[in-house]
């Protein structure tokens, strides 16, 4: 055995920098017999090993004073032939098998290199691959899933340095035997519906993800069109039911103060695929808001991160207005491109920000935003504590996955995930934040994992309260993690 080199007395933070950790030993492994190496060196002298990716989470999950192993160096597309796949599986040109701690961006750059893309993926691509999935990360359309939902096989690295091949049962798996890796010894082949459905997310509590087979489309386009509306009139359109049918993907970004008199604005997002796709980009395809791209694009990010805070913080009043116009510069005309680039916020994404997102459930969600607007109201009339930006409904179709905010048992039933975004360093934003979760649990609500979120801290966020699958996920995480 050869551990690879480490860095000491390293730093770590988090994307947004509201996580920091100074572990012992810092890793970051090019090769599974480096990572094997490391996981086997922590056991034996006694520490833990941590594994991380982008770090775009708020949570403290990946904080540990042990080893940090950061797996962005696990990037490579692996060889699909190396799984035993079945013979009479139909759709092998659409799997590919990936290192976990490939970049989406660079995976979805790949795959348009191929004439492929992702089924599915949400606003921003600068996660891990590992991270999404363990985390349940999702985009929208209530008959689309959410990032575990693609995977088919995942290749998990215990404590121990023993390599796990877990697929669902062999009703539904893709490989008739074990991945044909001669570079490990001990390799275990695992066809379950328990274990893959508690590993697909397991926050990074199960092992290390060294590898997944993810399934995939070939290329192809979206039309979007953005419209203004307000809650009332959108709340009876979702009500109806039909919107959500009749689009691949719908999403409501809603300012919770009803500005001048005029209600809470809405800007309505629609996307599809268009009939017939277009062949060139050479088509007229509208834009989005030019003037404030160049703004992002010219002004460095920092900049733009402090002008934001001192005027929530110093100038909280102008905040109603500043929230009707950041929904104003996302309208947008017709605008078609190829999947990924649809969907992708683009440089928005930059800015330092940090959010509550939870899940509500499809009969409860609507009577839940109009508690948020109450919430929101009520802090800025009795503390002047103001959401800095809109918050985000979008519908997500269930999965069978035990610590997914969207599990759920009925078919074809989705979930409505809201995410309340704040600017980084908002004077009262987390506390805000804290008051509009612990309100959204009376209507079902559950936390995104990689939000800030209050899981397992409160009476109302019990593991076995959110997630009526709990003692099953613990029945496998006793399987895979026998000393911790």
């Amino acid at each position: 055995m050869s551990v690879p080199d480490s860095q000491i007395r390293k730093k770590w933070k988090n994307y947004v920098g509201d996580q920091m950790a100074e572990p012992l030993k810092y890793f970051k492994p090019s090769s599974l017999s480096e990572l094997i190496d490391i996981v086997v060196d922590a056991k034996k002298n006694g520490y833990k090993a941590k594994a991380i990716g982008s770090g775009h989470s708020s949570s403290d999950i990946a904080i540990t004073s042990d080893y940090m192993i950061d797996t962005h160096g696990l990037c490579t597309i692996l060889d699909i032939t190396q799984m035993s796949l079945r013979e009479n599986y139909a759709d092998k040109d659409n799997l590919f098998f990936v290192e976990g701690g490939i970049v989406l961006k660079n995976l979805i750059e790949f795959l348009d290199e191929k004439g492929k893309a992702l089924i599915n993926m949400g606003a921003y691509t600068g996660q891990t691959i590992a991270g999404v999935v363990s985390t349940a990360t999702h985009g929208s359309g209530i008959k689309l899933g959410a990032f575990p939902e693609y995977i088919e096989a995942i290749l998990l690295l215990d404590e121990d340095g023993v390599l796990h091949h877990i697929e669902p049962s062999p009703g539904r798996a893709i490989s008739a035997s074990k991945v044909k890796f001669s570079q490990v010894d001990q390799k275990h082949f695992i066809q379950s519906d328990e274990d893959f459905n508690a590993i697909g997310v397991s926050i990074g509590c199960m092992g290390i993800i060294y590898a997944v087979v993810i399934r995939v489309t070939d290329s192809y386009q979206l039309r979007e069109t953005r419209r203004f509306s307000n809650w009332q009139d959108v709340k009876k359109e979702l009500a109806k039911g039909t919107v959500l049918q009749n689009n691949r993907h719908y999403e409501v970004l809603v300012s919770p103060y009803n500005f001048k008199n005029k209600g809470q604005r809405c800007l309505v997002t629609e996307r599809n695929i268009p009939v017939p796709a277009l062949k060139n980009h050479r088509f007229k395809r509208g834009h989005r808001n030019l003037a404030y791209e160049l703004i992002l694009s010219v002004i460095p990010d920092f900049i733009l991160d402090a002008g934001m805070r001192i005027m929530v913080n110093h100038f909280p009043k102008i905040i109603p207005g500043l929230v009707q116009s950041l929904i104003s510069t996302l309208s947008d005309k017709e605008y078609v491109d190829k999947s990924f680039k649809v969907l992708d916020l683009g440089k928005a994404n930059n800015l330092a920000a940090y959010a509550t997102e939870i899940a509500l459930p499809s009969d409860t969600y609507l009577a839940a935003v109009e508690e948020i607007i109450s919430v929101v109201n009520t802090s800025v009339k009795n503390g002047g504590q103001y959401l800095t930006a809109p918050f985000s409904l979008r519908f997500v179709k269930t999965n069978s996955f035990y610590l997914a905010m969207q599990y759920g048992t009925k078919p074809d039933d989705f979930v409505c995930m809201i995410e309340f975004p704040t600017v980084s360093k908002t004077m009262g934003g987390m506390e805000l934040l804290a008051r509009i979760e612990s309100a959204l649990y009376s209507f079902g609500g559950i936390p995104h994992w990689g939000q800030v979120n209050h899981v397992g801290g409160t009476q109302q966020a019990s593991l076995e309260k959110l997630y009526p699958e709990f003692q099953a996920w613990m029945r496998v995480y006793k399987k895979y993690c026998k000393t911790n």
